[in-house]
């Protein structure tokens, strides 16, 4: 799918492993919530990088500040929820 391949290998494994937790619909929600802070949002996951990992958090903050990109992982996210 198109989507995937524009998707950043981290945060497709992200989304993949909150399939299996059963927590997309969480995600899901979460995308939306985040989409407010936008921006400033990924500001301070920047901040917040050395505390949990530049590794786990530079995918995420990269896509706030991203209107596409989190729009395609919200669309990834998506395409696991039911019906």
């Amino acid at each position: 799918m198109e989507r995937t391949a524009s998707l950043p290998a981290p945060l497709t494994r992200w989304v993949d492993a909150l399939r299996e937790r059963k927590l997309d619909d969480l995600a899901h929600l979460s995308i939306r919530v985040l989409q407010v802070w936008g921006y400033a949002g990924g500001q301070l996951l920047w901040m917040l990088a050395p505390f949990l990992g530049e590794a786990a958090v530079t995918p995420l903050a990269r896509a706030l500040e991203d209107p596409e990109a989190l729009e395609i992982l919200h669309a990834r996210i998506a395409e696991g929820a039911p019906g």
